[in-house]
């Protein structure tokens, strides 16, 4: 499976409720910030996305000022645009 498919498939899978934080996260890691073969800028945005969703898993709804639903469609943009970068380098 793709990259772009498994974050895609964990991300649907944590908006429907099949999926808990802790896995995402750790998907994410794996497929998106430890992928060589991203470029490093992109790497290093999403690291960043991630921690400000680790940060907003230790507060209960949005009283943290990072908001988790914004971070999610964050990470769908990310994904979206990191997937036009690789494609148009092929």
């Amino acid at each position: 499976m793709k990259m772009n498919e498994v974050l895609s498939r964990t991300l649907a899978d944590f908006e429907a409720g099949r999926l808990d934080m802790d896995e995402l996260i750790a998907q994410w890691r794996k497929y998106g910030v430890d992928d060589g073969r991203i470029p490093a800028k992109w790497r290093e945005v999403l690291d960043g996305l991630l921690m400000r969703l680790e940060s907003a898993r230790l507060f209960s709804g949005e009283s943290c000022s990072f908001s988790r639903s914004e971070l999610l469609a964050t990470m769908r943009e990310w994904l979206d645009r990191v997937q036009a970068q690789m494609q148009a380098q092929q």
